[in-house]
């Protein structure tokens, strides 16, 4: 394993930013959210699983401590929780952070647009079987193959605790095809034993950006306790093609509550709320890749 370059000193260069982007195929962002807002959508997470008996008693709620054995996503046990956290307007509002769009803006040389469908993974200790296994974003997302990924730890996320791991320069290897395997998504892609993996010691306010086409996966949590958290969006210029299916919540193929009636009804009047419905000529098309859950 080695460490992902950090980025942050190109952000005042937008064509060396984008030129890194192009080669690497991904770019590390440190404090680029901001943090308080970040652990404040950490702590509404856990105060939802805390109430769901996840997490140990007597321990302090922010540091997600579980004693449990773990949930899967999917799970009947899991969906109240995570419909909870799809109605706070806080975990969607957090990829309209204006430097993350100026930023997009660079990459793209173009007005961006936030893909509506926002992604929460709450991966417990203990399931690295389970956990996301190497794959693509694109066969997930569709639409054009130059929307950017983003991805970003709820909290501080050391090695030994997992977060995401990027494949060196797959990015350049064109669409891999998958085969079914455990986890998130269901699928995976076949990689090379002596493949050199990215990681880092994730702090809470950095950002992972990654082509669509990016081999990545889950790296294992390796301690026995700790409950990860973390979000995950997407960007892509209006001028590119955008899959219809992105335009919902995720997990909206199982209807009610995971629908935008139910998750905004507590917010209906926040600039949240159906933003997407003001932005001029999208382009969408039918979803006929794989479900992203």
């Amino acid at each position: 394993m080695e460490y992902f370059t950090e980025s942050n000193h190109l952000l005042s260069d937008p064509p060396a930013l984008r030129q890194q982007f192009n080669a690497d195929g991904y770019l590390f962002l440190r404090d680029t959210l901001p943090q308080p807002e970040v652990l404040s959508l950490r702590r509404q997470i856990l105060e939802f699983c805390q109430e769901e008996g996840w997490l140990r008693e007597g321990t302090d709620v922010m540091d997600g401590l579980t004693d449990i054995e773990p949930i899967l996503e999917g799970d009947k046990e899991w969906r109240p929780v995570y419909a909870k956290i799809q109605a706070l307007e806080s975990f969607h509002r957090l990829k309209m952070t204006p430097q993350v769009h100026t930023i997009m803006e660079y990459l793209f040389q173009e007005p961006v647009f936030a893909l509506p469908m926002t992604i929460a993974r709450v991966a417990f200790p203990r399931d690295n079987e389970r956990g996301t296994q190497p794959h693509q974003d694109w066969l997930y997302v569709g639409g054009s193959t130059e929307t950017v990924s983003c991805w970003a730890p709820l909290g501080d996320v050391p090695v030994a605790t997992g977060g995401l791991k990027l494949l060196t320069n797959s990015h350049k290897s064109g669409f891999l095809v998958p085969h079914s395997a455990p986890g998130p998504g269901g699928n995976t892609v076949d990689v090379d034993a002596d493949s050199v993996w990215l990681q880092t010691d994730y702090q809470a306010g950095d950002i992972l950006l990654f082509k669509s086409l990016t081999v990545h996966a889950a790296a294992d949590n390796h301690t026995e306790d700790v409950i990860r958290l973390s979000i995950d969006f997407r960007y892509t210029g209006y001028s590119h093609t955008i899959s219809d299916s992105w335009l919902q919540p995720h997990f909206h193929w199982l209807g009610s509550p995971f629908d935008w009636e139910t998750l905004q009804a507590n917010w209906p009047d926040s600039p949240t709320a159906n933003y997407w419905q003001h932005i001029p000529n999208l382009k969408v098309k039918p979803h006929h890749g794989l479900r992203s859950g």
